[in-house]
């Protein structure tokens, strides 16, 4: 999915020139009750869509992010000279699963926009080449603003401070009911004998 802006009006004019743009994505195609077990309303959005087919859906390592409010933006363009130098700031509200409690939960997330974007091809410091503004005047800002979210999600999500996770043993959630499970070491668990170590 490209997001494309005719930057002709910014470049044309010259040195100063401005433009200011507000717009939005719409979110992943996901409800609340799609699915009934733990962590799996995110894992059957996530299903139905790739990866890659635009910003409703974000994948950190393996885990899975799905915009259930639209994505929005609002960058300002200003031609700096060798450039057109891109600011501003993007929000939207995500939903993915705990890493302790595997249930679904949702979180406000919000990130800034810095990028130029060149006339003519040019590297950074490290060789890694800077976006360039086509024969037409127009740049794609979809990558822009992919890599601004990724780069503010979280690597361990965690739908509370608090959350309690789930029992080792059994399974149980701890946020919503206690289990019948002990600390007690079974004596023929072949590392049994540890448990007097740690004393």
């Amino acid at each position: 999915m490209s997001i494309l802006i005719d930057l002709r009006s910014v470049t044309t004019e010259g040195v100063g020139a401005s433009l200011t743009i507000e717009g939005s994505v719409p979110p992943a195609a996901v409800k609340a009750d799609c699915a009934s077990d733990a962590g799996e309303a995110v894992k059957a959005a996530a299903d139905a869509t790739s990866a890659d087919s635009g910003l409703s859906h974000l994948r950190l390592g393996d885990i899975d992010f799905l915009a259930v409010d639209p994505i929005r933006y609002e960058i300002s363009f200003s031609n700096v000279g060798e450039c057109v130098h891109a600011a501003g700031t993007l929000q939207t509200q995500l939903r993915t699963a705990c890493v302790r409690c595997l249930n679904d939960f949702e979180f406000d997330l919000a990130s800034t926009v810095d990028e130029s974007f060149f006339f003519v091809p040019s590297e950074d410091e490290h060789g890694d080449p800077y976006p360039v503004i086509d024969d037409s005047g127009k740049v794609d800002i979809e990558p822009l603003l992919r890599e601004s979210l990724l780069v503010e999600l979280p690597f361990a999500s965690v739908c509370d401070s608090d959350c309690q996770g789930l029992c080792m043993k059994c399974g149980t959630d701890l946020n919503g009911a206690d289990c019948e499970c002990t600390d007690e070491v079974d004596a023929n668990h072949p590392f049994a004998g540890l448990k007097d170590l740690m004393q």
